[in-house]
């Protein structure tokens, strides 16, 4: 089985042994790119592990963005 690709990654620490990290991947098979948002923490050896994600596609990225603002605009 083909493995989706990471094109591009980042990781925001949040506090503790949180991260949260944002890739851009894409399909073994396929044009359409993705962007996923992990949200993970540190085990006391330092590896990574994950507790949540989601994948949207690369096109949704700015609705994405706008909600961000408009909901921090808000407060």
């Amino acid at each position: 089985m083909a493995e989706w690709k990471t094109l591009k990654q980042t990781t925001v620490e949040v506090g503790g042994n949180n991260f949260v990290e944002i890739n851009i991947k894409q399909p073994p098979e396929g044009e359409n790119l993705f962007i996923g948002i992990s949200k993970g923490w540190y085990t006391d050896e330092g590896q990574k592990r994950y507790k949540t994600n989601i994948l949207f596609g690369k096109d949704k990225k700015e609705d994405i963005i706008k909600a961000l603002s408009e909901i921090d605009s808000g407060l």
